[in-house]
């Protein structure tokens, strides 16, 4: 499945692809031509809709098939992470400073003006059965006032702690401005081999599925709360993420159309693409304990695409088939969609999209 170019709002190869729908006649053309472009283009609207529901419902079904019992959503009050659990070296003192520069209205007593809420979700049995929750507002806005949302993902190794300089930035703005923990990680996680570890385990066991899925899971979970929340505009739900997150928000915005829009930082790629074309390494260099396992498990001298393959066959069905991007993205117009990636990763995207 290719992305149609006439679909392409703006391209910069540098940087970025922003991708939404738009009219065939945009910006001109006769009114019969348009009369008649309209009258396929409705056509065309209703076999993609129901391929996206399609493609929509097959990833639900994959989402709850290795899930634990399921428990009424439940909210209970949590308290500030003094000490977040880092599984990879803790942010140095500079890269605090820069994470802390991030732009922010002026306000001048800023922080005495932030309300902050932590809360759990308890979702399904099961120790990740609970998410953590931190969200960012402003004390004083207006109560009446319905608020968009932003949903704001932290990366692997890292918790919603480390989100903070963000979503102060989006808070100062006006938004509520949230992050969680995503599986095994954060208050979800006990040491700093925690996530490594449910990674193998899920290769081994075939149990769960840690990578992308189960915390995509979560975040249905997340808007499932939202709804319920008087002081949110539910129409105006954002998500986005960094590297991992970014992936989450990918998802998260296929499975759940009350995200209203989408910006992955850094997550969008295709599976498929990188295994068929050796560009597989980053993405596995990132989570490289469990490929080495996996490599070991089918008795290979190093880790090579069949073991890339089976790896995320187990781990994540579908990843590199009917969920990739070139079949998920599109599932998520006609919200709007910023892409954000570097330049290579781009250059990667663009050529497994065939564009």
């Amino acid at each position: 499945m290719n992305f149609n170019p006439n679909k392409i709002i703006a391209l910069n190869s540098a940087s970025f692809v922003i991708y939404l729908l738009f009219s065939s006649c945009y910006g001109g053309g006769s009114h019969s031509n348009c009369k008649i472009q309209n009258k396929l283009a409705g056509k065309e609207a209703i076999v993609e809709a129901q391929s996206q529901s399609k493609l929509r419902s097959e990833f639900l079904q994959v989402l709850r098939s290795r899930r634990p019992t399921q428990v009424p959503l439940t909210v209970k009050p949590a308290k500030p992470v003094k000490n977040p659990l880092y599984q990879m070296p803790p942010p140095t003192r500079e890269e605090i400073e820069i994470l802390d520069s991030t732009p922010k209205a002026d306000i001048g007593n800023l922080e005495e003006l932030l309300e902050e809420e932590n809360l759990y979700l308890n979702i399904e049995k099961g120790e990740q059965g609970r998410l953590p929750v931190m969200i960012l507002k402003l004390k004083r806005s207006n109560k009446q006032r319905k608020k968009p949302v932003v949903v704001f993902l932290h990366s692997s190794y890292t918790n919603k702690e480390s989100m903070r300089p963000f979503l102060k930035a989006y808070a100062s703005r006006g938004y509520i401005a949230i992050s969680v923990d995503s599986r095994y990680h954060g208050e979800r996680a006990t040491n700093t081999t925690t996530y490594i570890d449910a990674l193998i385990s899920a290769w081994k066991t075939g149990e769960t599925m840690p990578f992308i899925y189960d915390t995509v899971w979560d975040l249905i979970k997340l808007a499932d709360y939202l709804t319920q929340r008087r002081d949110i505009d539910l129409s105006r739900i954002g998500i986005t993420g960094i590297s991992l997150g970014g992936m989450h928000a990918w998802f998260a915005a296929v499975a759940d159309t009350r995200y209203a829009v989408v910006v992955p930082l850094i997550g969008v790629q295709g599976f498929r693409w990188a295994i068929d074309n050796d560009k597989w390494q980053g993405r596995v260099d990132s989570i490289k304990p469990l490929f080495e396992v996996a490599r070991a498990d089918l008795g290979k001298g190093a880790i090579d695409k069949e073991v890339v393959e089976k790896v995320w066959s187990r781990i994540a069905p579908g990843l590199a088939s009917q969920f990739d991007s070139p079949y998920s993205v599109p599932t998520i117009a006609p919200r709007a969609l910023l892409i954000v990636n570097a330049n290579l990763e781009l250059k990667h995207l663009l050529e497994c999209w065939e564009l």
